[in-house]
């Protein structure tokens, strides 16, 4: 997040990283999150969330698992490694989220694991503002 003395400065806004495949399903993600006035921002595949992350400024990761180049567990491994990026706070939203993928992603750290086809972008989103420490808002629970 910017510093609080920077000009413009909104705790109620973050950066946000959705790493999802899947143009139309990433979509719906990314315009629930613009719609509450964060920055949301979407990549493909992990290799690419991984470049974005090292150049910083992102505050939240969201993402799927089955993902090309690099697949969600193998990204969170490598931040996890890393101290800069232990604090991180990550929501897995992906069909392959439970079972024994559940049990790693509880071991490496994740907030928030959703279910693709049981949980929508409205449940991802008052997480997502939990996990920033923003005051739920009405339109969040709108879409």
């Amino acid at each position: 997040m910017a510093h609080p003395s920077a000009a413009g400065y909104d705790p109620a806004v973050a950066t946000i990283l959705v790493l999802e495949d899947d143009g139309d399903a990433a979509e719906p993600m990314v315009k629930a999150l613009q719609k509450v006035g964060h920055r949301a921002m979407w990549v493909p595949d992990g290799h690419d969330a991984l470049a974005v992350l090292v150049l910083g400024g992102v505050d939240l990761l969201l993402t799927d698992l089955s993902v090309p180049q690099m697949d969600g567990v193998t990204l969170l491994e490598a931040l996890r490694a890393h101290s800069r990026f232990q604090s991180l706070p990550v929501i897995v939203f992906s069909a392959y989220a439970e079972g024994r993928n559940a049990e790693r992603l509880r071991d490496l750290g994740v907030s928030d694991v959703f279910v693709k086809g049981t949980d929508g972008p409205s449940d991802v989103l008052r997480a997502v503002e939990r996990h920033l420490g923003v005051p739920p808002r009405p339109e969040a629970a709108n879409n």
